[in-house]
């Protein structure tokens, strides 16, 4: 049996493909925004590009807690909290991580677009 395409179908499966491919485009081909470090403490929050260079000094109650943005990565240098927890968290430079110095009420987190794709994505 021969199949026949009308041309209602015809224009739907055309419209289709553009369709498809658009949305390719525009998820795969578009601008990534870039990724950011924001920093929130006490009473202020920074926020800066994760390419930047930079050490900022995060005021606590309990001193003052040293963050740093160096290479294209974040991390929380000193902090005069007990547990270290925050410092031993090492560097961060994927969106998505993060760290906290709770004692210190400092909060250190990586977000905007990751150029990888994930397990789930693909």
């Amino acid at each position: 049996m021969k199949t026949i395409l009308k041309p209602l179908d015809i224009f739907i499966l055309s419209l289709s493909i553009v369709l498809i491919l658009v949305t390719g485009f525009n998820i795969y081909a578009g601008p990534r925004k870039e990724s950011r470090v924001f920093i929130r403490g006490q009473d202020k929050t920074w926020i800066f590009p994760l390419d930047a260079e930079e050490q900022i000094e995060v005021p606590g109650p309990l001193g003052h807690t040293l963050v740093e943005i160096h290479e294209g990565k974040a991390a929380v240098i000193s902090s005069p909290c007990n547990s270290q927890t925050c410092v031993e968290r090492g560097h961060l430079n994927r969106q998505g991580q993060w760290t906290a110095c709770l004692p210190n009420n400092v909060f250190l987190i990586i977000e905007g677009e990751s150029n990888d794709l994930d397990a789930i994505a693909w």
